[in-house]
């Protein structure tokens, strides 16, 4: 599978704000990348440095196998929507989009109109982009993004300001160009579970740095029932780590940052409990659980509720 961006050890600083650390990502031909996290967290910023729009105070960054330090001549092939689109107010739809299509040595065709009348923006293109509406604006600046036909289509909160239809709108049109014009997309969104609707893989990023990395697949396999184990005393992991492993021979499980311990593999309950009584360890609790993309999100990054469960 070809790599299409790599980036290793990125640091981006605002000031004293530390707003990437030590990043590292990889976005493969084909993909459709989901970038979650809470505000702040660093998702706009990493996209933006991938864009060009911002330089990156170290680290390397690779697009189409060119150094972001070198050229950016990959432009000519990726889309962009970071943000809130950007337009002449004083212009019309249309005029805007001729404009970028003159920059981008492009016509607009009946394709690029057909476009057009999917997001349903076909009628106001003849309208003045002051008069429309958040969500027009944005419908407008994902057919400015994708009229090229982009290699790499990068969205930065692209639902914003669109109701239940254009959300349903965009997420079909997303699959539909990553079959048939081999759009490789990176998407980042708050709400996780239209993500799991359309990513093949997801990453989650806290404090600018990138915590965990997961294909959907392997989220749908860990759907499945697992054992929850949590341990009386976090002192007492390290020792429940090697029983598994060493006494049982159990090696399908994950310690996450709350020292709890999911195990997937079908492993029984209460032979792991006798055998961590026999070594004087109790635990607090052993329970079969099934594991959300949010649960999975709040067990990684901690916390209580935030709007990333929105939508």
């Amino acid at each position: 599978m070809e790599k299409l961006i790599e980036i290793k050890e990125l640091n981006k600083s605002f000031g004293n704000v530390k707003a990437l650390d030590n990043l590292n990502f990889n976005l493969y031909s084909g993909d459709i990348y989901g970038l979650v996290g809470e505000n702040g967290a660093g998702k706009s910023t990493l996209l933006k440095v991938i864009a060009g729009h911002i330089n990156k105070t170290s680290g390397s960054c690779t697009v189409l196998n060119m150094d972001l330090d070198k050229s950016f001549e990959f432009r000519k092939e990726c889309g962009f929507l970071i943000e809130s689109p950007a337009f002449y107010s004083y212009m019309t739809g249309i005029k805007n989009l001729n404009y970028l299509a003159e920059l981008r040595n492009i016509k607009i065709d009946n394709e690029i109109l057909e476009i057009a009348e999917f997001f349903n923006i076909d009628s106001v293109l003849n309208k003045k982009v002051k008069g429309y509406s958040t969500g027009m604006r944005q419908r407008l600046g994902i057919l400015a993004a994708v009229m090229h036909k982009p290699r790499i289509l990068i969205l930065d909160e692209p639902i914003n300001g669109l109701d239940p239809s254009g959300i349903i709108d965009l997420r079909n049109f997303l699959l539909k160009i990553n079959k048939e014009w081999n759009t490789t997309i990176i998407v980042s969104s708050h709400i996780l579970n239209e993500l799991s609707q359309i990513a093949n893989r997801i990453g989650i990023i806290k404090n600018g740095s990138m915590l965990e990395e997961i294909t959907l697949e392997d989220l749908k396999e860990r759907n499945k029932k697992f054992l929850k184990l949590v341990p009386f005393e976090k002192e007492e992991l390290p020792k429940v780590v090697n029983i598994l492993e060493e006494k049982l021979k159990i090696y399908d499980f994950k310690v996450m940052p709350n020292s709890v311990i999911e195990i997937y593999s079908g492993a029984d309950r209460l032979i792991i409990q006798k055998t961590l009584a026999k070594n004087d360890i109790y635990l607090s609790s052993i329970s079969i659980e099934e594991n959300t993309l949010e649960e999975y999100y709040m067990d990684l990054v901690g916390g209580g509720e935030n709007d990333i469960f929105k939508s």
